[in-house]
Order: C-alpha cells, then sequence, then structure tokens
C-alpha cells in the first residue's frame, strides 16, 4: 500500500504512476495535479481516496486521516481510534467530507 499525501498525488501523476486510478491531491495544487495527471481520476471533493493499492490524500491533516483509515482497515477501528486519542487528534472518519473543498474555486462542486 503507497499513502501520498498533499502534492504527492501530483507528483506521482507526472510520472504516470496512478493513471487509471482515482486520486485527490492538495486542494490548493489541485488544478496543477490534474494537468500533471490527465488520465487519473481526480476525486475534488475528498479527505482521501483509497483505489486499489493507493490511497491519497488532500493535505497534511487529510494525511493522519487517511493513515487512521488505513489503521482501521489493517486493523480495526479500535486500534484506529485509540492512535487518534494518543496523539490528540480529531479523526474525520468521512472521507467525502472535505470542507475544504468549498475554499479553492477548481474543487468548488
Amino acid at each position: 500500500m503507497a499513502m501520498p499525501v498533499c502534492t504527492g498525488p501530483g507528483i506521482l501523476a507526472k510520472f504516470g504512476l496512478i493513471d487509471g486510478y482515482k486520486a485527490t491531491t492538495n486542494k490548493a495544487a489541485f488544478e496543477w495535479a490534474a494537468c500533471e495527471g490527465p488520465n487519473v481520476n481526480w476525486v475534488k471533493r475528498a479527505r482521501w481516496v483509497q483505489d486499489g493499492k493507493f490511497v491519497t490524500s488532500s493535505g497534511v491533516s487529510a494525511g493522519i486521516d487517511a493513515a487512521l483509515y488505513i489503521v482501521s482497515e489493517l486493523t480495526n477501528i479500535a486500534n484506529a481510534e485509540a492512535v487518534a486519542r494518543e496523539i490528540e487528534y480529531s479523526w474525520h472518519r468521512n472521507a467525502e467530507e472535505d470542507p475544504f473543498a468549498d475554499m479553492y474555486e477548481y474543487t468548488r462542486q
């Protein structure tokens, strides 16, 4: 499993490494990433997206949400919740709830 964070998916897209996959990236850099990877199925409104071996996240804090999601998938929800408590983080569990998407014209619905 690979988890590119923030603008990382845009870099993978530039080299064709996520062609054909669903992915997301940092909202401020979304238009750039979409140009770098026209063969990627970009998801504009998502904290993170899992498609196959890739879990892409939209920003740095969304990367924490994605990492906790991976922990929950590889182990269980209780372990992910324990990690979130330990690092004093409020986990956004719903990948589709992305309040930052409305901040940028390119990612508004």
